[in-house]
């Protein structure tokens, strides 16, 4: 069994990414998809549309055995590849306390609402599970529309086993994840209902303006999990962010996470949180590159995937990397495939060409 090792080499410095829309142009009669990414010395990523495959899963390159953390190389963790992700029919996110928080009544949820979504009705104000209809938008049924509901529950103890090691490994945005989740006691749940049905784009600016909301009413709130996504803020980075409305998503909903193959140079890095709202992730299997640059690459794809509803097919290729720059002269192919990393999941692999690890068909 090929083990992978959770990598310790990224800092927790990496800078935030940052996106702009993509636009579209046809030269020549061949599509090409292009969407600008701001991250420091990249450019253009050009997604070209070259010979198209039919959308199709693939057998996995490697069997995945151990994992370890990256704050502890030599403990070793199983890796579960009986875990699916799939579509989040209730996106989940958890507000985390140190002390025991007080949840406010529904009339004082309720106003906080309105000042960011306009009418808002009480569905339920039992304390218990607090929901509220958002008129702002509507959700198409075979029997009419209805407005989709936010839903805040009780407050509840909070389980630290509820993190499993493995997400832990992957805590990207806070300085010591693990000392963070330690220190909190409670937690607050937050979902949506009825918002499956709605465009994936106004879901998650939905499910955001929730999560800010929430955070706004709770000022003793330590911390945010964003479970499909397995990403931990502090609350403050919630209160305190600059991210364009737009891009929200991509910056707290998708995680892209870096693993070290032992007894190799070979290292993958995946996203994790695209798949939550019917997206694919996406998928690197690699060695040879700074695994930054290849992180930065992950975001930026991702978040090219999320702006123009994932229109990359088998077979075609995205700009890659060359001199740690994106290059339009170095174009590496994409595949769906299933994922190596658990959770078991379709994901868009980019082989990076002489870069490139393992066996691809």
């Amino acid at each position: 069994l090929m083990r992978l090792c959770a990598s310790a080499a990224v800092t927790k410095s990496r800078c935030p990414p940052h996106f702009i829309s993509p636009f579209f142009r046809k030269p020549g009669g061949n599509l090409k998809q292009i969407v600008m990414a701001f991250f420091p010395n990249y450019g253009i990523l050009e997604v070209t549309a070259e010979e198209s495959a039919s959308y199709r899963q693939i057998q996995r390159r490697t069997h995945m055995g151990l994992f370890s953390k990256k704050k502890g190389p030599k403990e070793e963790l199983k890796q579960n590849l009986e875990e699916k992700a799939e579509f989040q029919n209730l996106y989940q996110i958890y507000l985390l306390f140190e002390e025991k928080p007080v949840k406010p009544e529904a009339g004082i949820i309720r106003t906080a609402l309105e000042e960011t979504f306009g009418a808002i009705d009480i569905v339920s104000p039992s304390p218990a599970l607090t929901s509220f209809a958002v008129k702002k938008y509507l959700a198409q049924f075979k029997d009419g529309a209805l407005p989709p509901q936010v839903v805040m529950g009780d407050v509840q103890e909070f389980r630290q086993d509820s993190i499993d090691a493995f997400s832990r490994s992957q805590l990207w945005d806070v300085a010591d994840g693990d000392a963070l989740l330690e220190r909190c006691r409670y937690e607050i749940f937050l979902f949506d209902m009825m918002a499956a049905v709605l465009e994936y784009k106004e879901r998650c600016e939905m499910m955001m303006d929730w999560m800010e909301t929430a955070v706004r009413l709770f000022p003793d709130c330590t911390a945010v999990w964003v479970k499909p996504a397995g990403k931990l803020f502090t609350a403050d980075q919630i209160r305190e962010h600059r991210i364009p409305r737009e891009d929200r998503f991509v910056y707290f909903g998708v995680n892209a996470r870096l693993f070290n193959i032992s007894g190799s140079d070979d290292k993958v890095v995946d996203t994790l949180g695209l798949y939550a709202i019917g997206l694919p992730d996406v998928q690197y299997h690699f060695r040879g590159l700074e695994p930054q640059a290849v992180v930065n690459h992950a975001y930026n794809v991702a978040s090219y995937l999320y702006d123009a509803d994932a229109p990359v097919k088998s077979g075609e290729t995205i700009d890659g990397i060359a001199d740690g720059q994106l290059s339009r002269e170095v174009q590496w192919k994409c595949q769906y495939e299933d994922a190596l990393i658990q959770p078991v999941r379709v994901v868009m692999d980019i082989c990076p060409g002489e870069y490139a690890a393992g066996h691809r068909e």
